[in-house]
């Protein structure tokens, strides 16, 4: 959907006229549209500021927690922030295409609504749950050098530095379980490709979210982004080249892929909390082995609970007591107090699902309580395996992208193609045909970099860019066409260009983590209103319109100005609303 599609009230014809003249000149907008909910009770999040990075795109969610925008076809990733209660939430959700495959579905994992008394949904996701059928079966150890090559040591695992496996996700068109697993019944409607890294960064938020209420949390995540990796590294090694799982049409330019995102493999989301974030980078290099063939991986499952009633490991048919001495509560619910396991419990009367295999979720969240680090957890559930490093990390790095554009106004659809990008540490590149950048790996230990744009036509541009850790880092850069000689360039303000495009066009209202700190401070007018800082009472918190346009077309009343007046004045009506953020 682009900007004309929501002014379907102008009556006349220069009315219409004049919403065709200010649509840009570049690509043709479509919608990047969302509902932000609460993770554990799927209660609407009003309020919410959402941000498109590397843009100056703000909006604030409706009281249905809706967010939209009209930005050029592309990959977005948005920044988040609610404030609930007494608990400021923020949150990145990445790797959002335009146009859509399916509505975004970003969250916010907390108590705030459990705690209000709202119920839990049946399939809450960022809670430990268990979807009623048994995970994908198969197994068996698969030697790791199948995917890591012959270089792989059966002593520490050592692979060069520069190799970290990639993986496919499946996305499906319901992702949070209450669908079946086969193609039929909820199909893939996408496929994304990253790094085994980058993946868990995206399971620890929707399996066990929540938790980063709990103390120790981050222990907890520790653990389970190491067994998180380990999981998905079998599905990378089962499933190659010789065992596909293929599709009968082309997604995303690829045919088949390795896991899914739901619980019956488990859980992915584009969602990005800090903390787990920091987690899963903490232990990055770690996978789980098998203690007497540390060279081969099989498929080390977990699941919800045991109820206190102990857990069966890998290798062995004992069960392992599972009693901590603290019951670890996510609103009224003290999950391992109940069964969410994979199968009958031979301890336990009836007929159940107690026995959980590996790693029990909720029995590491009572252990983290008590000050159990990610280790203990580990050698608890798992005696039989033991933790290994895949490999040096060297120094860390960060992603490092955004647009070369010339409209402040509009700067992912006023992107500039093949445009010269040149970085301080001595890396370039040139932007795409929707006028983007990307670095994937820029030395964080740096601070900052210079980003300096270069063009035929153009005057070059320079930029300074804070390096910030565990994130991608978006350094979008303007440029201005270029003059004649003696001309002063100081005159692009006029055109509706950001004052300072020394380096905080595109991070005007952000922290160095990306998310926006003060979003009344922007100069331009009030974010979300029109330039009095009145909303629209026909959008609502909702929709910035695109391009600025803060206002739509009616039919004029009968003393209304007509012809030539009327055109001057809704000219000056849009010059009056007109406003950057």
């Amino acid at each position: 959907m682009n900007s004309l599609h929501r002014w379907s009230s102008c009556a006349t014809a220069a009315c219409a006229a004049l919403l065709f003249s200010i649509a840009p000149a570049g690509a043709q907008a479509d919608e990047l549209s969302g509902q932000l909910t609460d993770a554990a009770t799927g209660v609407p999040v009003a309020g919410a500021t959402v941000k498109v990075l590397g843009t100056n795109e703000v909006v604030q969610t409706d009281a249905q927690g809706r967010y939209a925008f009209d930005v050029a076809p592309g990959k977005y990733e948005l920044s988040i922030e609610a404030t609930l209660g007494d608990e400021r939430f923020e949150s990145r959700y990445v790797n959002q295409r335009v146009p859509q495959r399916r509505q975004g579905t970003p969250r916010v994992y907390t108590t705030h609504f459990l705690d209000e008394g709202h119920e839990r949904l049946e399939h809450a996701v960022g809670l430990p749950s268990f979807s009623g059928s048994f995970p994908e079966e198969g197994g068996g150890s698969i030697p790791i050098t199948d995917v890591l090559g012959a270089e792989a040591n059966p002593l520490g695992l050592t692979i060069p530095s520069d190799t970290n496996p990639t993986i496919r996700v499946g996305r499906r068109q319901d992702h949070t379980g209450q669908q079946g697993c086969t193609d039929s019944s909820n199909p893939i409607v996408g496929i994304d490709e990253m790094t085994l890294d980058e993946y868990v960064k995206g399971v620890l938020p929707p399996e066990i979210g929540v938790f980063r209420n709990l103390p120790g949390a981050s222990e907890v995540y520790k653990a389970f982004a190491i067994a998180a990796k380990s999981y998905a590294l079998y599905f990378v090694v089962h499933y190659g080249p010789n065992n596909r799982r293929t599709l009968n049409r082309t997604v995303d330019g690829m045919t088949w892929f390795h896991i899914d995102d739901t619980a019956c493999n488990q859980r992915y989301s584009d969602d990005r909390m800090t903390i787990t974030t920091n987690a899963a980078q903490a232990v990055a290099s770690k996978i789980l082995v098998d203690k007497s063939n540390p060279n081969n991986i099989e498929k080390y499952e977990y699941a919800a609970s045991c109820g206190k009633n102990g857990t069966r490991p890998e290798h062995q048919n004992a069960i392992v007591p599972d009693n901590p001495s603290v019951s670890s509560c996510v609103g009224s619910w003290c999950g391992h107090n109940s069964c969410a396991g994979h199968a009958d419990h031979p301890n336990v009367s009836g007929s159940d699902r107690c026995l959980v295999r590996g790693i029990c979720q909720w029995g590491a969240a009572s252990w983290g309580e008590v000050g159990k680090t990610y280790t203990w957890m580990l050698a608890h559930y798992q005696p039989n395996l033991e933790i290994k490093e895949l490999g040096p990390t060297g120094p860390e790095s960060v992603v490092l992208t955004g647009y070369a554009y010339t409209d402040a106004d509009d700067i992912s659809g006023s992107g500039v193609a093949d445009v010269s990008i040149a970085l301080s540490d001595g890396q370039s590149t040139a932007t795409n045909a929707s006028g983007q950048y990307r670095f994937d790996a820029v030395r964080v230990d740096l601070g900052s970099v210079d980003i300096t744009a270069t063009k035929s036509g153009y005057e070059t541009a320079t930029r300074s860019k804070d390096l910030v850790s565990g994130a991608t880092n978006w350094g979008s850069i303007q440029l201005v066409p270029g003059t004649s000689s003696g001309d002063d360039t100081g005159g692009s303000q006029d055109a509706g260009t950001v004052a300072d495009t020394g380096g905080s066009s595109d991070d005007a209202g952000l922290d160095d983590a990306g998310v926006v700190t003060d979003a009344g401070s922007n100069s331009g007018g009030d974010i979300g209103g029109d330039a009095s800082g009145e909303r629209n009472s026909s959008l609502g918190p909702l929709v910035k319109p695109s391009r600025g346009v803060q206002g739509g077309c009616s039919s004029a009343p009968s003393d209304a100005p007509s012809g030539l007046a009327a055109l001057l004045v809704a000219l000056g009506l849009v010059g009056l609303s007109r406003r950057r953020v």
